[in-house]
């Protein structure tokens, strides 16, 4: 039983990381960098599940965050030669984000948080259940 309150908690924390990074995309997406530097990097959650081995080594099992990727090949060139933050020639270097593939993640983020939160409150209502039959 307390195994299973562990595996929500472990998917609760990989879903609180997926909508944080998506947040943070979201918040960069209009960023330019200036002639020289890179401009943000889209990022992206990598999850993996926690191994047998692991899950008894640790006493936790479930989902990690294996990885935090950044996207560093696709950037957004526009042309604006009135933009502090133009090169030489009048281009500006800016994220590629795509808001609707950011926003979908962190649906998708609430509802890994949700069904989660629902598990955990149905093993709360079965330890109860557990120590009200302990009592007969």
């Amino acid at each position: 039983m307390f195994e299973s309150i562990n595996t929500n908690g472990s998917a609760l924390n990989a879903a609180k990381t997926w909508m944080e990074i998506s947040s943070d995309n979201i918040a960069n997406a209009n960023s330019s960098a200036a002639p020289g530097e890179a401009p943000y990097a889209r990022k992206s959650v990598v999850l993996q599940e926690i191994s047998p081995f692991e899950a008894k080594l640790n006493g936790v099992n479930g989902v990690k965050v294996e990885n935090i990727v950044s996207d560093t090949k696709n950037v957004k060139t526009v042309y604006d030669p009135t933009h502090p933050n133009s090169d030489q020639d009048g281009y500006v270097r800016y994220a590629n984000i795509d808001l609707t593939a950011e926003m979908t993640n962190i649906m998708v983020g609430q509802k890994m948080y949700a069904a989660n939160t629902s598990a955990l409150q149905a093993n709360e209502k079965m330890l109860d259940k557990e120590l009200e039959i302990g009592k007969i």
